[in-house]
C-alpha cells in the first residue's frame, strides 16, 4: 500500500461579486469527495483578495488520479473557469515528513 500523501492544489482568480457562488460550489464538491481524500481546504489569499486556493490531500496516487478524471473535479475546475479563471494547478507527493511532540504548553 502507498504510504505517501498526495497534494492537489488548484489556484485561480474569482471576482468579488462571484465569491459567494464560488465558495458554495467548492463546499458542495467537498461534500462529495470520496474517502481517499482525507483533507480539503479552500483559502482566500491574504495578499491577493481575488485569488483562491483549493487544497486536497489524498491517501494514494490512484485516489488522486481517479479524482482528476471525475465529474467532481470537472465541476471544481469548471467553477473556476465559469466564475473567473485558473491560474495554476499542480499535483505533488510528500517526500519528507516532520513530526513534533508538544512537551509543555506556554501561557500567554
Amino acid at each position: 500500500m502507498d504510504k505517501k500523501s498526495y497534494l492537489l492544489k488548484i489556484s485561480g482568480s474569482i471576482g468579488s461579486s462571484k465569491h459567494r457562488e464560488f465558495e458554495q460550489t467548492v463546499r458542495f464538491v467537498f461534500n462529495m469527495l470520496p474517502g481517499g481524500c482525507y483533507s480539503s481546504h479552500l483559502t482566500l489569499d491574504v495578499f491577493h483578495p481575488h485569488l483562491y486556493h483549493v487544497l486536497m490531500l489524498w491517501r494514494s496516487a490512484s485516489d488522486l488520479i481517479s479524482f482528476k478524471t471525475s465529474e467532481e473535479c470537472d465541476l471544481l475546475k469548471g467553477s473556476f473557469r465559469t466564475l473567473g479563471y485558473i491560474d495554476r494547478s499542480l499535483a505533488a507527493s510528500l517526500i519528507d515528513e516532520h513530526i513534533y511532540e508538544i512537551t509543555e504548553e506556554e501561557d500567554d
